[in-house]
């Protein structure tokens, strides 16, 4: 059978040997080229914009106005007269007593921070994204690569059964069993095949650019247990760092200061105002006499004493939001709570999981040269052979996925406990070869 992919394939082992992209170039690709970051980034810079909104209301406004008008005037008494009418006016407001836009300015202030722990979790899952995207790759890569090398063991026991059979020394069933598991490891290459260009190209649109040459997973980097070796330190942690918490927490915050707001619908506003205006009607005609400039200053009070209903209304609603929001509080704790312990016991798993894992390499390659030193005396037969080398490559390819569930399981973790960041990257980074 033909393979798939096969342009894709050597040009990826061409690219390799010139040049490898580690994840910390991939990382910083991430951030040039993914619209979905830039996105994210643009999102974080407008929603900062709303303190200064709110601020600024507190200030002084100025407003001009001015307006020319050319009128006709035909009075029943007296002879008709035009005149150009020209008024001007410039106006200064300064609240002095505002509690409605001090409450929405705290508010304000409240949602910042909503916006930059939010941003901050934002930065974590995109460095989880990356980290992710770009170990599936190569996960990828080294499972391929297994299954080739069992594809050709497999074709190789095949000519052997075949040579067998031609002599006599076996029927035709064993080479028939030799063909049926080449074709079963055909079909698991060209899965493979298919899942590695998929993951290919999931990183790809991440970093905007070529992800068929990566750096790979040294097989010395050291595997720990997570440190601190507690959950509960790590459910600790969690609680005092973890950002989507913190946004849970500053949103009850403001929901708690919106209920204030609403409250300060039943004061006054005071308003300190000042004009100037002036009026000209042209001379030498009755409109004239309104001609002339004026100024005031003053305090403008607005007390709102009945409206229907509607500040009631508005303050329960901000009651029943602000308690959904501390209820949302609870609830981001006991998931974050049974997220980390989770995180915390995959990532301990894994760190034993890969050392069982590359001694049961060791045990099948073992057991598959005692099974063909008794296939060539007589004592096995080609079944036992086919399903012991099958079964070396299998325990290579749950190695390979151990290893890389222990990193993605790693990367989790310090997400969980709101400690993920680009220094993990460069510690990931230190974990591929050149």
């Amino acid at each position: 059978m033909r393979r798939l992919f096969p342009v894709l394939l050597i040009a990826s082992t061409a690219a390799s040997t010139c040049y490898a992209l580690d994840l910390a170039q991939a990382y910083e690709q991430a951030l040039k080229n993914d619209p979905q970051w830039a996105s994210i980034t643009n999102q974080y810079l407008a929603e900062n914009e709303k303190e200064n909104l709110s601020r600024e209301a507190l200030r002084p406004t100025v407003g001009f106005t001015g307006s020319v008008n050319r009128n006709n005037v035909s009075p029943d008494t007296g002879s008709s007269y035009s005149y150009t009418g020209t008024q001007l006016a410039i106006q200064a407001r300064q609240p002095l007593y505002r509690a409605d836009l001090w409450k929405a300015y705290e508010k304000a202030k409240a949602l910042t921070s909503v916006n930059e722990a939010t941003y901050r979790q934002k930065q974590q899952e995109q460095v989880q994204r990356v980290s992710e995207a770009y170990f599936n790759v190569l996960r990828a890569e080294e499972t391929l690569g297994a299954s080739k090398s069992e594809e050709a063991a497999l074709k190789r026991q095949l000519e052997q059964a075949q040579k067998r059979f031609d002599v006599g020394l076996i029927a035709k069933t064993d080479v028939l069993e030799a063909q049926a598991q080449l074709d079963g490891a055909v079909a698991n290459r060209i899965s493979q095949e298919v899942g590695l260009a998929s993951a290919r190209e999931v990183l790809a649109s991440i970093i905007g650019g070529d992800a068929s040459a990566l750096s790979s997973l040294r097989t010395d980097f050291i595997v720990t247990t997570p440190q601190p070796n507690n959950p509960d330190d790590w459910v600790k942690l969690a609680q005092e760092k973890n950002p989507q918490l913190a946004t849970a927490r500053f949103n009850y915050q403001a929901a708690q200061v919106a209920r204030e707001e609403q409250r300060t619908s039943y004061r006054p506003t005071i308003d300190f105002v000042a004009s100037l205006s002036n009026r000209d009607n042209g001379s030498g005609n009755a409109a004239s006499f309104n001609n002339g400039r004026q100024m005031a200053a003053g305090i403008e009070m607005q007390w709102p004493l009945y409206t229907g209903g509607r500040t009631a209304t508005a303050i329960k609603q901000a009651s029943y939001a602000s308690d959904a929001a501390r209820d949302q509080v609870t609830s981001v704790e006991r998931q974050l709570t049974a997220q980390t312990r989770t995180a915390y016991l995959n990532a301990s798993a894994d760190s034993y999981r890969v050392a069982a894992r590359q001694q049961a390499v060791k045990s099948s390659e073992a057991a598959l040269a005692a099974t063909k030193a008794g296939y060539d005396v007589g004592t096995r037969n080609i079944v036992d052979v086919l399903l012991a080398e099958r079964n070396v490559y299998a325990a290579k390819r749950d190695h390979a996925n151990s290893r890389y569930d222990y990193v993605i399981n790693t990367v989790k973790l310090r997400a969980a406990s709101g400690q993920l960041g680009e220094v993990d990257i460069k510690e990931l980074n230190g974990w591929l070869g050149k």
